[in-house]
């Protein structure tokens, strides 16, 4: 049985604070550089490359609000705007400029329908210049000033409705099982952007082995050589793949066609597996079946490592 997971106030006013970050990006092709031209000489214009390697924009509150993995491969220069800049722009250049972002795949673009039935006056006068209508789909983009003006109450309501469709809650069966270290977090979510399937699994493997739980490693940001780094000095090793045979506390890995992991989760019991879908603070962590894990991540190939 799945239900929806509860969100207090406390929760959603963290993610108030944190959802859009202090400042605005912007992402284009060669054939948008004349909307750069656009944005005026109160930016910093940088190539892909560069800002992809720049410390304070590789951070995760940047990576995971702008959906750095969701970006066009075709994206050449991006932009970097003061929060009060991009407010005055002319509105039809501005329409163009989102356009562009919704093509390219950058985040904090929603779909019109996340605001139905919750956007009043005066939040609908202020959202009215950010909202367009691309590939025959109405849109409403978010940055950070218009973000700071906005009712609580619609922040909150937002918030609730993208957490919702982000990711299913999970199983809340009394008999799904639950290891001990893992039982605080489960159907619950981060208060901030960062953990992910790499370190809720490498959580629960260390805590196992230390006989304690080391709640900081679950918050943080693991990438794939520290992952298995951290599971190669724990014991573990690949074994050969068979489904039907899979032991508690096995981990299941997701690898794509160059051998970049892309997921990872830790089994449990019973086929049920502690999971985490991502990065960002929508994402909860969950009790999930290995059905589901093989309904998202399918497309790729699952190793087996075991201790």
């Amino acid at each position: 049985m799945s239900k929806r997971i509860n969100l207090s106030q406390g929760k959603l006013e963290k993610w108030e604070e944190s959802f859009i970050p202090e400042k605005d990006l912007f992402f284009f092709r060669e054939q948008d550089q004349h909307l750069v031209k656009e944005l005026g000489i109160n930016c910093l214009i940088f190539s892909r490359e560069e800002f992809l390697w720049h410390p304070k924009y590789a951070d995760i509150s940047y990576s995971s609000s702008y959906t750095y993995w969701t970006l066009d491969t075709d994206i050449t220069t991006v932009v970097v705007l003061p929060h009060r800049i991009f407010p005055s722009i002319n509105d039809s250049i501005k329409t163009e400029i989102l356009i562009v972002q919704q093509q390219v795949g950058r985040g904090l673009i929603f779909e019109s329908r996340y605001f139905e039935g919750i956007l009043r006056e005066p939040a609908k006068s202020l959202l009215a210049p950010y909202e367009f209508i691309s590939e025959h789909r109405s849109y409403i983009a978010l940055q950070r000033e218009v973000w700071s003006k906005l009712p609580k109450s619609l922040k909150s309501d937002l918030l609730n409705r993208i957490a919702l469709d982000y990711d299913t809650p999970g199983e809340r069966d009394p008999y799904v099982p639950v290891e001990s270290f893992t039982s605080s977090y489960v159907n619950t979510y981060p208060n901030e952007h960062g953990a992910n399937c790499l370190s809720s699994t490498l959580f629960v493997v260390a805590s196992i082995e230390a006989g304690v739980t080391l709640d900081w490693i679950i918050r943080e940001w693991v990438h794939p050589v520290t992952f298995f780094n951290g599971i190669t000095r724990l014991g573990y090793k690949e074994v050969p793949l068979a489904k039907d045979a899979v032991f508690p506390h096995d981990i299941l890995i997701w690898k794509d066609s160059n051998g970049r992991i892309i997921h990872a989760s830790i089994h449990v019991d019973k086929h049920y597996f502690f999971n985490k879908n991502g990065q960002t603070f929508f994402n909860p962590w969950k009790m999930v079946h290995m059905r589901e894990l093989e309904d998202e991540w399918g497309s790729h190939t699952v190793h087996v490592y075991r201790k």
